[in-house]
């Protein structure tokens, strides 16, 4: 008979496959990375972190530890987002914005990143696309967050799915490197548009956590369609608080000049593949990592 273990979570798996292949990199590229002593001793830690969880939650099985254990790796995104950075040039030397600049311009015949806020700019407009990108940083924690209350049996498959999206993506950002029009343009021409309290917070927000990485595809559109996709059927409530808010961010990376008009189509098309390869990793996991025997 097959019972399942509390103490073993497949989000820590999923978390640990993702630093051991970018420690595997850190360990075979040790010339083309500064610093590698750094991240290595970060992934030891989490690893040390990690054990310590299971260890303990196999012995008390607290719902303290479930929940720590649960939304650990969601806390450990943004460091994973900004290490891309550090990875990106591995296999290029140059990021691939132009490529992406020129192919906004011919799908469009301008560049929307320089004309959207340019022929928009007036204060609520630039107000209510800022508030919808700034609500996304919220969006991961609280998706996670109302399945772990409505639907706790779901909450472990659900963080699952987010945390391993996010790992897909931010592989896609090692291999195919690319900053953003932010980076890319010259001033005053990647200069956002200052339009409020929200424009100021999101600039805040991007200037101490965003890096030269991850234009394309948008996991923001990505991750956010993801989000609808959780939701559609077990949240509606929550799904259509949230859909006004996905389809404004669409727009909103663009405005920002956090993206490219591509890389939110990318984002658009990529999100539905890569929330069915989570899905696929999920239920495909070796029985023995999810469950032990009794």
């Amino acid at each position: 008979m097959i019972k399942k273990n509390p103490a073993l979570k497949v989000t820590d798996l999923s978390t640990a496959v993702y630093l051991l292949f970018t420690g595997l990199l850190i360990l075979i590229f040790p010339q083309q990375l500064a610093h590698s002593s750094i991240h290595l001793f970060f992934r030891l830690g989490v690893f040390l972190f990690m054990t310590v969880l299971i260890v303990l939650q196999h012995k008390r099985n607290s719902k303290i530890l479930t929940f720590i254990q649960l939304f650990y790796p969601l806390v450990m995104l943004t460091y994973a987002f900004g290490e891309t950075a550090y990875f990106n040039h591995l296999f290029f030397s140059q990021p691939f914005d132009p490529w992406l600049f020129h192919t906004d311009q011919r799908i469009f015949g301008f560049q929307p990143a320089i004309e959207f806020s340019k022929h928009l700019s007036q204060a609520w407009i630039g107000e209510l696309l800022n508030l919808s990108y700034f609500l996304y940083y919220f969006m991961t924690v609280g998706v996670a967050f109302a399945f772990y209350i409505r639907y706790p049996e779901l909450a472990e498959k659900v963080i699952f799915i987010i945390i391993t999206s996010f790992y897909i993506y931010y592989l896609i950002f090692i291999f195919f490197p690319s900053e953003g029009p932010r980076y890319f343009l010259t001033a005053p021409l990647n200069q956002p548009v200052h339009s409020g309290i929200f424009s100021n917070l999101v600039q805040t927000v991007e200037h101490y956590g965003d890096y030269p990485t991850g234009a394309f595809p948008s996991s923001h559109v990505g991750v956010a369609v993801i989000y609808l996709l959780l939701t559609f059927r077990k949240l509606p409530r929550l799904f259509w608080l949230l859909f006004p808010f996905v389809i404004l961010i669409c727009f909103a990376t663009v405005y920002i000049k956090a993206h490219y008009a591509i890389d939110v189509l990318g984002g658009l098309i990529s999100a539905p593949l890569i929330y069915l390869l989570s899905i696929w990793i999920y239920e495909r996991l070796p029985i023995i990592l999810k469950n032990t025997s009794q």
